[in-house]
């Protein structure tokens, strides 16, 4: 059982599912019921193997295999777990992160499941809550697409993939998550990760 004052709740989903605005309305909602929170967000940006990891996806870089670009990330989140997350969790009442574990089982080869979670387990924090907003593939391209900010993973049939393998991790992670309805307005899926909260008596 985790000992630390805060509450470490995670958001997923495939790109364009609208994670960065519901975690800005979750965090401007856990404020203004007095809350401390810290927002952070993987992979990250201001360590060398962050930016490595952008340069990849941005196609900047080249010859990097999925399996060691998906080894990166954990790399990546070790770090950020021991020197943001963990301290994060002494000072905040609540850390809302942009991505986590989940995010590799579903980029990373669907045969790679069960070393990847045996590897991620080694070095990451169990979140009290993972939020998995879930939305139709084709929408979320569309969505990426307007925002001009697609990456190497941005396409409708590697979202489809993506999609089933966050369904494998909702259903065999062994950690606390929701499968939450991304479609609609800003406010009534924003409404549906509340209401979540609260039933899970996390404020």
């Amino acid at each position: 059982m985790k000992e630390n004052k805060g509450k470490f709740i995670v958001f997923e989903g495939i790109g364009g599912c609208g994670k960065g605005t519901q975690i800005e309305k979750i965090e401007e909602w856990l404020v203004k019921n007095g809350k401390k929170v810290l927002v952070t967000r993987e992979h990250t940006r201001d360590t060398p193997i962050g930016q490595l990891i952008e340069r990849t996806i941005k196609k900047q870089e080249e010859g990097v295999d999925p399996v060691a670009l998906q080894l990166m990330f954990v790399a990546d989140r070790a770090n950020h777990t021991v020197r943001v997350i963990k301290p994060a969790l002494e000072v905040f009442d609540y850390v809302l992160g942009d991505r986590y574990e989940a995010s590799t089982f579903s980029y990373a080869p669907v045969e790679k499941r069960d070393y990847f979670l045996t590897v991620n387990r080694g070095i990451t924090l169990r979140p009290d809550l993972t939020c998995i907003i879930d939305l139709d593939p084709e929408e979320a391209v569309k969505r990426v697409n307007h925002k001009n900010d697609a990456d190497i993973f941005d396409e409708v049939e590697t979202m489809r993939k993506c999609q089933q393998s966050y369904r494998w991790y909702f259903d065999n992670s062994g950690w606390p998550c929701a499968w939450l309805d991304g479609s609609g307005s800003r406010e009534e899926v924003f409404e549906r990760i509340k209401a979540e909260i609260q039933r899970r008596g996390m404020l």
